[in-house]
């Protein structure tokens, strides 16, 4: 069993058991303290709080997605940086690099997807309109060249049939694939670039956040009593 604590102030702090068996994680166990004595946990259910766990899981998404792109640009600095679509025959930093960037798409158009286990998803109404463009050329990469490559050309390949230079050579004739692939697209100096979205789209979530947890302690905690909720909470085991 692993153990993590985090200070998160006021006199609270916040401890995860991380459950392992010979190398796996089979769980996670969390505890809150306050002045260093256990508090009640009770965990929530219901619609809200479903609700709430889905913007919690996309909030990490953002997350995750800002952490890859500050990896990104200090793997490939802006100063380095052109426009358009960046391909480059440094293959052992760029190959991490769209790694990286292609991992991006998904987790951002997996904020706007329908996804199991998760009732939530973002809408693109949500975005201010200076993002909104930004966010269309996003998810047109991710759809072409994270997913399913459609009609825009960010991958192609040239199956080419190559032959001696002379006909009189006594040599076979070749097959050659010229492949050609983005590693990671990058946006005009005056446009919207993808770490603004999403940290835009970070800001409306950690919102809605809010707006869900109030709405949880306003409408089903408030209403029910300190009694009510101090009962429920012998009920459980820790």
């Amino acid at each position: 069993m692993k153990r993590r604590e985090k200070d998160v102030g006021g006199g609270w702090k916040i401890q995860e058991f991380l459950l392992t068996k010979e190398g796996s994680r089979i769980g996670r166990h969390t505890r809150y303290l306050y002045k260093d004595k256990l508090a009640k946990r009770i965990p929530l259910t219901g619609k809200l709080a479903e609700n709430l766990a889905g913007y919690a899981l996309i909030e990490k998404d953002l997350r995750s997605i800002l952490i890859w792109l500050a990896e990104i640009d200090k793997m490939y600095p802006k100063v380095e940086q052109g426009k358009d679509s960046a391909i480059s025959p440094d293959r052992e930093r760029f190959d991490v690099i769209k790694g990286l960037f292609i991992a991006s798409l998904i987790f951002y158009g997996k904020c706007f997807s329908s996804c199991e286990g998760r009732r939530t998803k973002l809408d693109r109404k949500l975005l201010n309109r200076e993002y909104r463009d930004t966010h269309n050329e996003i998810i047109i990469m991710r759809h072409n060249l994270a997913a399913h490559s459609g009609a825009d050309k960010f991958e192609d390949v040239v199956i080419s049939l190559v032959l001696p230079p002379k006909k009189k050579q006594n040599l076979s004739p070749n097959i050659f694939r010229e492949l050609s692939q983005a590693d990671l697209v990058i946006s005009d100096e005056d446009e919207v670039s993808f770490e603004e979205l999403v940290k835009h789209v970070q800001k409306k979530v950690l919102d809605k956040i809010k707006v869900v947890e109030d709405k949880i302690l306003n409408e089903e905690v408030m209403t029910k009593g300190k009694d009510y909720w101090y009962r429920q909470a012998k009920k459980i085991k820790e």
